[in-house]
């Protein structure tokens, strides 16, 4: 029974059967109304698979985070499988939206999707060396360049205690957020912010630091606006979608710039 049901998970045609089945046992942290969207995808942990839920809601306020723990294993009974759910609020704050109109550069911005680019069994150093080699010597990073970056915990951290200058400049805007998933949608969001603020015109080059397919609609929406685009990922796990793209520029694992075959 749970095996087939796991199959409703996996089955495109079937998969928002298995949504619904979810979003009813989240009802037991949280109000239908709040729950905005809901994204899962499999994962490995440890030799152990699990399925990363992505819960976007309105306020995270609303939730009981004290229930958790039981939604999860209701989860894992009624699928079969290990289940870890993450929250996110589905816009941006009042906060993230003045920071990302305050923002100063003209020349390029980029957005960058951190967590792509580090590895979590990564040492702190090692982390730091990718970060550096991807702001300082792959998209190097300028006294007129602005960023976007978005991550949870500490990659963000080290992130922002390298670039604390263009921080405090005003050039870099760092958002955390709840997830992986949270940290795509979020870098979409800032940059469809920036457009309706005007601002986004003011740039000569826009950067998509992603190798996600997440980000295959808003590239498309950024070309038929006729913004000067590149897209950087690493070659290895970069979605097809984006590797295949004329703009696009692989990177190796320590994040500098391979040529192009």
């Amino acid at each position: 029974m749970r095996k087939e049901f796991y199959k409703t998970l996996l089955n495109p045609a079937t998969k928002h059967v298995a949504i619904k089945s979810i979003k009813n046992e989240l009802t037991y942290v949280t109000s239908s109304s709040n729950i905005i969207n809901i994204l899962t995808d499999n994962k490995m942990r440890n030799s152990t698979q699990y399925i990363r839920t992505t819960v976007f809601v309105q306020e995270k306020d609303e939730i009981r985070y004290k229930n958790l723990y039981r939604v999860e294993e209701r989860l894992k009974k009624l699928f079969g499988i290990k289940f870890k759910v993450i929250f996110c609020n589905a816009n941006l704050s009042p906060n993230e939206i003045l920071r990302l109109s305050s923002l100063k550069g003209k020349n390029t911005i980029s957005f960058i999707d951190i967590e792509n680019f580090t590895l979590r069994e990564q040492s702190e150093k090692e982390k730091i060396q990718n970060i550096r080699n991807l702001v300082f010597e792959t998209l190097i990073m300028g006294s007129n360049d602005s960023m976007v970056i978005c991550a949870n915990g500490e990659v963000l951290d080290l992130s922002e205690r390298e670039l604390s200058e263009y921080v405090e400049n005003g050039q870099v805007v760092l958002i955390r957020t709840g997830g992986k998933d949270c940290s795509d949608l979020r870098l979409v969001q800032t940059i469809q912010k920036l457009f309706e603020q005007g601002k986004l015109n003011n740039y000569s080059k826009i950067n998509i630091v992603s190798g996600d397919g997440f980000f295959s609609s808003i590239v498309n929406w950024l070309k038929n606006k006729k913004f000067n685009l590149n897209i950087y990922g690493q070659l290895e796990v970069s979605h097809h979608e984006l590797a295949n793209d004329l703009n696009f520029i692989p990177l190796s694992k320590s994040n500098l710039v391979l040529p192009k075959i």
